[in-house]
């Protein structure tokens, strides 16, 4: 089995007459738009497999239980948001130690609330 990475606006050919486009990818879901002749049977799995068809056997089984992590239900970790947290902190530490620990504390507790810990000891691993 072939396992491509598209990008949004990517694309790949099958066979020369069918074409494949990852239209985007939002929420843990992706969109395709499939090019191909009247003849070609495209059916989604998830209705194939109602109907009484066979998974195909070149898949991996299915998850037992979905793995969706609860942070990326709210919106996606990447470097530019690490690094925003850690300017936040630092600008917290400075904060404290020039006697205004009691902004500083305010200040945390609400980036706790946005950035619960388990969320970056999850990014760091």
């Amino acid at each position: 089995m072939l396992k491509l990475t598209l990008r949004p606006e990517e694309y790949l050919t099958i066979n020369g007459t069918i074409v494949v486009q990852l239209m985007r990818v939002a929420g843990g879901h992706a969109d395709l738009a499939i090019h191909a002749g009247r003849s070609v049977p495209i059916v989604r799995g998830e209705v194939l497999e109602r109907q009484g068809g066979e998974r195909p056997a070149c898949l991996a089984p299915p998850p037992k239980k979905k793995a969706r992590s609860v942070r990326d239900q709210y919106f996606r970790w990447n470097d530019d948001r690490e690094r925003a947290v850690r300017a936040m902190r630092q600008v917290m530490d400075r904060l404290e130690r020039n006697g205004s620990g009691e902004e500083a504390k305010i200040l945390r507790t609400q980036l706790d609330r946005i950035i619960p810990a388990v969320w970056e000891d999850e990014v760091t691993k």
